[in-house]
């Protein structure tokens, strides 16, 4: 989504070919109702790619939904900074990476306006708001509100874009920690399952063959009864990749309220778990000005490592 002049731009891509229009802007937070979004179709203030559409219109794919004159929370395009603490686990001239908690969303959205990232770095160093595109703050990836753990902020446009294309080539080594249901016979593996929104619940993703590719490896760290602790290494960057790969594979992240079941909600609540077991821990690339490699690690929160302590206390196999 970007904002120009008053209007707002949403790109519908070929997967959301067939979804009803009303159905695809409800989905993108504008914190209206669907009836609303109906309204402003049949006054002619929704249009795709220039041209006045009806409220039955299906998507076509590869085309840019424009909504004008649109009323929305000031706060949403006019973050402010908020002295909130920021764990910074390395900085230098170009950019910085910080540890986030479990519970904190990244980005200001509908009913969590105050208290993001966003918020806590815009007040550490205002030069952000401008860098990455509107609203970014430099922040070149995301991690789920109730995912903590290493997230990378650019500090100049170059950087960003640097950055930005190492994720998309893959040369960015991502490495998560997870709890998940059930054991495993191997001590490794690969989940190949591509990824789309789910058809049910578009607040959702699911493994879906009209999906983008998705690649997950991972490792098996140590089993207890009942679950396992894992690495995850996702080679790709899809919404929910590995909560929706794990669940795939009948292995769903343990405290995962989206993806999980009743056996894992049941472990969750024996071990104090108060989130979902995933935390992104290691990071490795390339600086994108110098080359020197970074290797960023953040150890479990405590929350987590208390859930270990418990597990090996009383779910030892």
């Amino acid at each position: 989504m970007e904002e120009k002049d008053k209007k707002l731009f949403f790109h519908a891509d070929i997967k959301d070919k067939g979804l009803r229009v009303d159905k695809f802007l409800d989905c993108k937070n504008l914190d209206i109702s669907r009836s609303k979004i109906q309204k402003l179709i049949s006054s002619g203030k929704i249009k795709s790619s220039g041209i006045v559409i009806t409220k039955n219109y299906l998507l076509k794919g590869n085309e840019t939904i424009e909504i004008e004159n649109i009323s929305l929370p000031v706060s949403e395009y006019h973050y402010k900074p908020q002295n909130i603490k920021l764990k910074i686990i390395y900085e230098d001239n170009y950019l910085l990476a910080v540890s986030k908690d479990a519970g904190i969303v990244v980005h200001p959205a509908p009913g969590h306006y105050e208290n993001t990232l966003i918020n806590a770095l815009l007040n550490y160093d205002q030069r952000l708001s401008g860098i990455g595109g509107n609203l970014r703050a430099g922040i070149v990836h995301r991690l789920d509100k109730d995912t903590s753990g290493i997230i990378l902020i650019a500090k100049d446009e170059k950087t960003h874009a640097a950055l930005s294309e190492k994720f998309k080539q893959r040369e960015i080594k991502k490495t998560y920690e997870a709890l998940v249901l059930g054991n495993f016979k191997e001590t490794a593996g690969v989940i190949n399952m591509p990824i789309g929104r789910s058809l049910k619940d578009r607040k959702k993703m699911s493994v879906s063959i009209k999906g983008r590719d998705s690649l997950t490896d991972f490792k098996i760290i140590k089993q207890f009864k009942r679950c396992s602790l894992v690495e995850a290494y996702p080679k790709t960057g899809r919404t929910h990749q590995i909560r929706v790969h794990f669940s795939y594979i009948g292995h769903p992240v343990v405290g995962d309220k989206d993806y999980g079941n009743k056996e894992a909600e049941k472990i969750a609540k024996e071990i104090g778990l108060k989130r979902q077991f995933l935390h992104a821990k290691r990071i490795i690339f390339n600086h994108p000005v110098n080359g020197i490699q970074i290797d960023l690690d953040d150890t479990l929160p405590a929350d987590l490592l208390e859930c270990v302590n418990k597990l090996q206390d009383k779910f030892v196999l």
